[in-house]
């Protein structure tokens, strides 16, 4: 035991190996099924360590990393998904994750014969210690009107930084302890949570007054706040409400009022996405 103890302080000074330890702990299994010619969810964020169960209904099919339309051999993870191979399972573990790293965590993935039909999926692998992971964010060319921020926010707003939203407790649908954390919005402003289930534009987002929409499908309103005179809200815990259950993927993001001053002059802004799976 003592052994075993040293060793594992010793792999903390490795990114990997601290990686690689902390993923295996609770590890869970996620579900998504192939129903006709589509993966459901299409888009999930698991955290490291987590296995990935793809569940055939029916018809010939491939569960491929990359979204190309081809088998080049240089694919993370491939397999068919047919008569023969009903079930296909992929554990995205430290070694894996070291091995293969992808912007962001985000594992693009596709079915190969169904490429023309958009049959395509993500994997976002969490591999901090909060419950879920960030995506869509405005650190790049695609912001609405030359408003980029740093990464991992939203677009900027009237403060000159974009809005960020995190979480911290877990992805438990049962203990429903998760609480959303924004930050970097615009002050004293209202403030509204709420989420998709899907990521919009494959996970880019569009634009969205100031901003970019990233949760995208079936849109749900949480509650709405007032945000701190230093620009901070926050949601939770207790939010569930019958809204989530395990295995269920939910694309979060904050909308905020911001009608001084604002990069666009739409009078609103959004945060970045910020993807749960629930266990």
């Amino acid at each position: 035991m003592k052994l075993l103890q040293s060793f594992q302080r010793i792999a903390l000074a490795s990114l990997t190996a601290a990686a690689f330890f902390s993923g295996a702990a609770n590890a869970d299994t996620i579900v998504v099924t192939q129903i006709n010619l589509s993966f459901q969810p299409a888009d999930i964020t698991i955290n490291l360590g987590d296995t990935v169960r793809w569940i055939r209904t029916g018809g010939d099919h491939t569960v491929t990393e990359g979204q190309d339309g081809f088998v080049n051999g240089n694919e993370a993870f491939h397999s068919p998904l047919n008569a023969g191979t009903p079930v296909f399972e992929h554990t995205f573990d430290g070694a894996f994750v070291a091995a293969n790293p992808r912007p962001g965590g985000i594992y693009l993935y596709e079915c190969v014969p169904h490429f023309a039909f958009n049959m395509l999926g993500t994997v976002t692998v969490n591999s901090s210690s909060e419950p879920g992971a960030s995506f869509c964010d405005c650190a790049g060319n695609n912001s609405p009107c030359n408003n980029p921020a740093g990464a991992g926010e939203g677009c900027a707003n009237s403060t000159g930084s974009g809005a960020k939203l995190s979480a911290t407790g877990s992805a438990n649908a049962l203990t429903d302890d998760i609480t959303f954390l924004g930050s970097g919005l615009a002050p004293s402003k209202p403030t509204l949570l709420f989420y998709g289930t899907s990521q919009q534009n494959g996970g880019l987002g569009s634009p969205f007054g100031d901003g970019l929409r990233c949760a995208g499908g079936a849109i749900q309103r949480l509650n709405v706040v007032f945000s701190s005179p230093t620009g901070e809200s926050t949601w939770g815990p207790g939010l569930n409400a019958g809204l989530w259950s395990a295995g269920d993927t939910r694309q979060f993001q904050i909308w905020y009022r911001d009608p001084q001053g604002g990069p666009c002059n739409s009078g609103f802004n959004v945060s970045q996405g910020y993807g749960v799976t629930f266990n």
